[in-house]
């Protein structure tokens, strides 16, 4: 039986058009080139009539696009308008229609560099260096916002190990085992990516056992002592059974962990 996956998430708010957000709109790109190459963001077309009425921007599929309509890209997050500005030219037109990018979708995150990346994309993977084998990744990931009843982007780091295991607060190398007697189980951490314990129960009914010298014992199990008696497992604490009042202070000292009873 394998315990859930533990992974360390640190959540960065990236900037968007809600909670502070501003998308800088001058340095973004979408993470995939690919994605925006359905239209061309360097051609113009001309448009003769008056207001532009009769200009269109074009895809790459030629097809036309009225002034004001919009083409959305990179997965639904940036939108871009088809505009016109004036400009008499040799061929007689009035004015230029080109793409600009309008605005980019509030549940896409920026990074430091100016792309935007859809949700559930990975933002980044870097490699840690340390003897744990770390790895940081970063996903964009949309979490609600209240003032709006939309979402919003932001960008979660999470932390995995392929070497090391998440103990609460410590992280332990493969090949560590932890004894839980509270449980009658033992887990250890194995190699993996990520790293994660991997349990052994040793007795289903969960409660009572013991642990003697790095060992769990189950209730009712019995080991022999340095001295020659009998010490067994009773509701979770190692004891030796004595008959006598006399005998019991006769006897030499127990070992830690382990008490008589009359």
């Amino acid at each position: 039986m394998q315990s859930p996956v533990i992974a360390v998430l640190l959540t960065i708010l990236g900037t968007s058009g809600t909670f502070g957000q501003v998308f800088n709109l001058s340095s973004a790109e979408c993470f995939n080139p690919k994605a925006v190459a359905a239209i061309n963001l360097f051609m113009e077309w001309s448009a003769f009539n008056e207001g532009a009425s009769d200009g269109y921007c074009y895809d790459n599929h030629g097809t036309g696009y009225e002034g004001g309509q919009n083409f959305i890209s990179c997965g639904g997050c940036l939108k871009f308008n088809c505009t016109s500005r004036p400009c008499d030219d040799r061929d007689g037109s009035k004015f230029k229609m080109f793409w600009v990018l309008e605005s980019v979708a509030t549940q896409c995150c920026q990074d430091c560099e100016g792309k935007i990346f859809p949700p559930n994309r990975v933002v980044s993977t870097t490699s840690m260096g340390d003897k744990c084998d770390t790895l940081e990744q970063a996903i964009c990931k949309t979490s609600s916002d209240l003032s709006s009843a939309g979402t919003v982007g932001t960008i979660e780091v999470s932390y995995t190990s392929g070497n090391c295991c998440l103990d609460e607060n410590t992280w332990s190398p493969a090949g560590t085992t932890i004894l839980e007697k509270d449980t009658c189980s033992a887990r250890t951490c194995m190699q993996g990516r990520p790293a994660q314990w991997d349990r052994q129960t040793k007795y289903q009914g969960g409660c009572g056992c013991c642990e003697y010298q790095s060992a769990l014992l189950l209730p009712g199990d019995c080991q022999t002592l340095l001295d020659g008696r009998q010490a067994c497992c009773c509701d979770g604490e190692m004891v030796v059974t004595v008959d006598q009042t006399a005998e019991l202070q006769s006897t030499p000292p127990m070992a830690k962990g382990i008490r008589t009873r009359m």
